[in-house]
């Protein structure tokens, strides 16, 4: 199934990219596979202690080591952004609207643990701790209840824009 995010009511694609991954330090230290991060080739630093590295030259088993340990998050493309989905969704509300998104959240293949609830916004996280998830979650959200806006959380790392002389 294709990956796509809502932004100002218009579906957006996502497309996986196969050479690159999120690597989230901290995970991996608390997880005690620190020594597998050395392997990576960093193309990105980004806060919160996430790089965006590429798969090449990494062995298989620190890939499935970083993987098991929670440490990676898959890297998608946005056109010519990269996107990373972060294990937590922002829902804004108009008047009225909570109790249908407590429904849908309820209604969702996806479980998850609501951080934040207010008259204007619910905070949530999914409980596999995957991005992925995430924006399945808010896509199910925006799709059921009709929020005022439902998102995963997600960083975007833009190219460099070329300096002219």
């Amino acid at each position: 199934m294709p990956l796509y995010y809502y932004a100002g009511g218009t579906k957006h694609p996502l497309e996986r990219v196969t050479d690159r991954v999120v690597l989230d330090a901290r995970a991996a230290a608390h997880a005690g596979v620190t020594a597998r991060v050395t392997e990576a080739a960093v193309h990105s630093r980004l806060p919160g202690g996430l790089q965006v590295v590429s798969t090449a030259g990494m062995a298989d088993g620190a890939l499935a080591a970083l993987r098991s340990a929670g440490a990676l998050q898959p890297v998608f493309r946005s056109g010519k952004t990269l996107v990373i989905l972060l294990p937590e969704v922002r829902v804004e509300l108009e008047p009225g609207q909570q109790d249908a998104v407590l429904a849908a959240v309820r209604a969702a293949d996806v479980a998850s643990e609501v951080t934040e609830s207010t008259d204007a916004r619910v905070s949530l996280r999914p409980v596999s701790g995957l991005g992925e998830d995430a924006l399945r979650l808010a896509n199910f959200i925006c799709e059921t209840a009709h929020p005022a806006a439902a998102t995963a959380r997600m960083l975007t790392v833009m190219a460099r824009p070329m300096v002219r002389k």
